[in-house]
């Protein structure tokens, strides 16, 4: 199968794991990932592949620099979630890893992976902890997006896993490869696993290290977007009726964002300081995307995020 302009050769080689690795970030964020997926131990040879669009020409010159990784060019401008689901049919291994670039996975993430899936899981996921310092809007994002996976979490099934830190057996996504054929959505794929009684295994010792520096108002407009296609994603095959009660609950989405980060903080007391410091980011945070949830929910569509940005960030 020839996906969009990919100039690298196909793969010759019987990988047990690939990784995707989704650009959310860009700038110096995906170098960084793939040199820590370089330094993978105690696994053979993996496949990486980074599946991108015209919005990111500057990936081209990485492909010196990392010539071990597939960089699979797509024309024209790719979600997210389009970006995961072309870089899946394009993988070649018996296992299927997806992160994204603004995550560095720990020397033994891939290892780990592998060992898990070895014990029958249809799905494997694992934390998402802070790295290096950042501002307080950035600690915020984090604890509202990752606090559920921060370290540490329970060793045993869970019913989330996040799309920065889960891998899958080829074969279970196969079974469900009308889910995701245009579009890949972990959540309606981990559900649609659940229905059938496979096996989500979430482990503390499968890592990423988060970090991603925003500005405010890049970090509002994303928000919005990304609060819209949940929602959108959500009631892709819900009744009218449900509908009007999504919306009709969405004021109530903010208390339960902020909700649910107080509890994450406190059961896993860590972060604290943190939390109280970001909390009026936090906050704002939270009505922005509620009102982006109720727009999805109200016109059943989602909206363009905006153009991924980088430069700004630290390593």
């Amino acid at each position: 199968m020839t996906h969009g302009n990919d100039r690298s050769r196909e793969p010759d080689t019987a990988y047990s794991l690939s990784v995707v690795v989704v650009i959310l970030a860009g700038g110096v964020y995906i170098p960084r990932c793939l040199r820590a997926l370089d330094r993978q131990e105690g696994v053979g040879p993996i496949e990486i592949i980074v599946p991108y669009d015209d919005t990111l020409p500057e990936v081209e010159a990485l492909r010196g620099e990392f010539p071990r990784v597939r960089f699979l060019k797509l024309e024209g401008t790719q979600t997210y979630a389009q970006l995961r689901a072309k870089g899946f049919q394009a993988a070649a291994g018996d296992v299927l890893a997806l992160t994204e670039d603004h995550c560095s996975p720990d020397p033994d993430w891939c290892a780990r992976i592998l060992d898990l899936h070895g014990q029958g899981h249809a799905a494997v996921g694992g934390a998402v902890d802070k790295t290096g310092s950042d501002s307080l809007l950035n600690w915020a994002i984090y604890l509202n997006d990752f606090g559920r996976y921060m370290n540490p979490v329970p060793e045993g099934p869970a019913p989330y896993l996040t799309d920065c830190n889960v891998s899958y057996k080829r074969s279970a996504l196969e079974e469900l490869a009308e889910l995701w054929r245009e579009e890949f959505h972990e959540t309606t794929v981990n559900w649609a696993l659940q229905d059938r009684g496979a096996s989500l295994w979430l482990s503390p010792g499968v890592i990423v290290r988060q970090q991603r520096t925003l500005t405010f108002g890049y970090a509002m407009r994303e928000r919005y977007s990304f609060g819209r296609l949940f929602a959108s994603t959500r009631v892709a095959a819900t009744s009218t009726a449900k509908r009007v009660v999504y919306s009709a609950l969405s004021p109530a989405l903010p208390a339960i964002i902020v909700g649910r980060v107080v509890r994450n903080v406190a059961a896993k007391r860590r972060g604290v300081g943190k939390f109280l410091l970001s909390l009026p980011h936090l906050l704002l945070l939270a009505l922005v995307w509620s009102y982006g949830e109720f727009v999805g929910y109200v016109t059943g569509s989602a909206t363009t995020p905006p153009p991924r940005v980088g430069h700004t960030a630290g390593h």
